[in-house]
């Protein structure tokens, strides 16, 4: 297995309602179908899609180096949040985001680090000029349930 370091949380930028009806894999298949098609990529850049009502679906496989975060794959794991159209890096998680999937995110962040040892978690908008995930990930992760 390859040594894990960090977490680096994302999210797909679509709407609350996408996909409406459909399950989360079939959720993953579409961004994978992006990731493909849309960048060239050889697979989901993620290794964990997080969908509304807090399914966690796997992505990549966690073996497999990521594509979701420019310059800093190596050694982290890529987790997508299903939703964040149009949030902003300063807004809270509840405003983009279900209790389920904080619930969701959480448990898979403990499970990593139960299997890897203390993990940094970050967002990708603390790598890249840009609003994803659509909350500050450090203030949210200091927070208790």
């Amino acid at each position: 297995m390859r040594p894990i370091k960090e977490v680096i949380v994302h999210c797909s930028a679509t709407r609350p309602n996408w996909m409406d009806g459909k399950t989360a894999s079939a959720k993953v298949r579409e961004i994978k179908l992006w990731h493909m098609r849309d960048n060239g990529w050889s697979d989901i850049g993620y290794h964990y899609v997080i969908d509304r009502d807090g399914t966690v679906t796997a992505g990549r496989p966690l073996e497999r180096v990521g594509a979701h975060t420019q310059g800093r794959n190596t050694g982290t794991v890529g987790v997508c949040l299903v939703g964040g159209f149009g949030s902003a890096a300063t807004d809270t998680f509840e405003e983009n985001f279900t209790a389920s999937q904080d619930r969701a995110l959480r448990a898979v962040i403990a499970d990593l680090q139960r299997k890897y040892g203390k993990l940094a978690v970050s967002g990708h908008n603390q790598w890249a000029q840009k609003a994803c995930p659509g909350f500050n990930v450090p203030s949210w992760h200091s927070k208790k349930d």
